[in-house]
């Protein structure tokens, strides 16, 4: 039986492969999205990337608003938006980013514009404005 399964794998192989090109390799095709149409898990950014690498635990670092770069950006307040409206958005932002593991995330004040990168300090007041910090993605 065993002879078998072999001279019909042979069989196949001589018969099916032989000569045969293989298939081509086809690229994967990047898509671009305009700019208001991408969702935001977070409402600010740093001017880097990386910029966390060199951070001490107890070093903070200025963040940049999105909506000042996307101002039509989905799930972004409105640039005219008061701190309470900014925050709030921000919130249920980080609501949705907290349900989700995402490994070396640290947390921010989209209100003072702050991050740092210990995530225990998650919704401990910000040295600021004391409000409830939120989760900060660094990638």
């Amino acid at each position: 039986m065993q002879y078998t399964f072999c001279a019909m794998g042979l069989l196949s192989f001589l018969c099916g492969g032989f000569g045969k090109q293989p298939a081509p390799q086809t690229k994967p095709t990047t898509q671009t999205m305009p700019p208001g149409e991408i969702s935001y898990s977070q409402l600010d950014i740093t001017e880097r990337f990386d910029d966390q690498l060199h951070l001490k635990p107890e070093e903070w670092i200025s963040t940049v608003p999105l909506n000042k770069s996307v101002p039509t950006g989905k799930g972004l307040p409105p640039v005219s938006a008061s701190s309470d409206e900014v925050y709030k958005a921000a919130e249920r932002l980080s609501h949705f980013r907290e349900s989700i593991s995402i490994p070396n995330d640290g947390v921010y004040c989209p209100v003072c514009h702050i991050a740092n990168t210990q995530l225990a300090k998650l919704r401990k007041p910000c040295p600021k404005c004391g409000r409830a910090l939120l989760k900060f993605g660094w990638d």
